[in-house]
């Protein structure tokens, strides 16, 4: 855990902000060259900034709906944009990113379908640079497991997972806490293993054209069901799952029935990448 990495001229640089960061400039420079090898025209710089934004509001936006306490009310509103504190809820910020792209597309005449793929592709870097900026940051803490368990973490005196057990009577001032999953390291693998799935089964051109995002989204809430069962911080709701678990679930349910419904149409819109590029290469030589 290291919530701070550095001081740079007396600022501190926060660990989940670079991550952040980090990840957002590998993402765009990821899909700028999957947009230029599509031949698309080159504004994933402007749409990447627009989604992101946008992504960030709905995403804090989300947090303080699901954590209101009347610790709130006495915050400054600037703390609302302090997201280097962490505080993201991955929904919110994928509603809110999608909303603010789809918008953006739209305005500028895009195509939407082939866009969105390509953000489906990428955007698994960008959730798995969240994830280690979670791990930095002490959030989003896994379940306690057992000691002889060899990835098992034990995070420092005073950060959030120490808290929580000292909370609940675990341990006193200067104890060790137990050791608990790394939630946070497996969402980052089960993300980057997304990654290099939909660059393969998306960029060759196995999906039909449009799959990229919704296939996106049914696979990560299927692994996001099955980790935020590990982890300990967060309230479980009536249904006895946690608020994560039960969008998950809602996800699974919406992006399957559009990828039944794009792949029923497969044999009109299977625009496949692999042929597409061809045509452009072929055109551009005959040019």
């Amino acid at each position: 855990m290291r919530p701070v990495i550095f001081e740079l001229f007396g600022l501190p640089i926060h660990g989940y902000g670079l991550m952040i960061v980090l990840g957002y400039l590998l993402t765009v420079y990821t899909a700028t060259r999957i947009v230029r090898k599509w031949g698309l025209e080159d504004v994933f710089y402007d749409l990447s900034m627009v989604m992101l934004l946008s992504g960030i509001l709905g995403g804090r936006t989300m947090f303080y709906i699901l954590n209101y306490s009347a610790e709130f009310q006495h915050r400054s509103p600037f703390a609302f944009f302090k997201i280097w504190e962490g505080g993201l809820v991955l929904y919110g910020g994928v509603t809110g990113g999608c909303l603010g792209g789809l918008i953006y597309m739209s305005w500028k005449k895009l195509s939407v379908l082939d866009y969105m793929d390509v953000s489906g592709i990428v955007a698994p870097i960008g959730l798995a640079f969240g994830r280690l900026g979670c791990f930095m940051n002490g959030c989003c803490y896994g379940r306690v497991c057992s000691e002889s368990y060899a990835i098992g973490v034990h995070f420092p005196e005073d950060s959030p997972p120490w808290f929580h057990q000292f909370n609940m009577g675990l341990l006193q001032r200067g104890e060790i806490m137990e050791a608990v999953h790394p939630a946070q390291l497996y969402q980052a693998g089960h993300d980057a293993m997304l990654f290099f799935i939909l660059l393969y089964y998306v960029g060759r051109g196995y999906a039909p054209r449009g799959a990229g995002m919704p296939l996106l989204w049914f696979l990560y809430a299927i692994g996001r069901f099955f980790i935020e069962g590990l982890r300990n911080d967060t309230p479980l709701t009536l249904t006895g799952l946690t608020v994560s678990q039960n969008y998950s679930l809602a996800v699974v349910l919406l992006s399957g029935v559009l990828l039944a419904w794009i792949y029923s149409r497969s044999s009109d819109n299977r625009a496949a990448v692999v042929p597409v590029i061809s045509d452009i290469r072929e055109k551009k030589e005959k040019t």
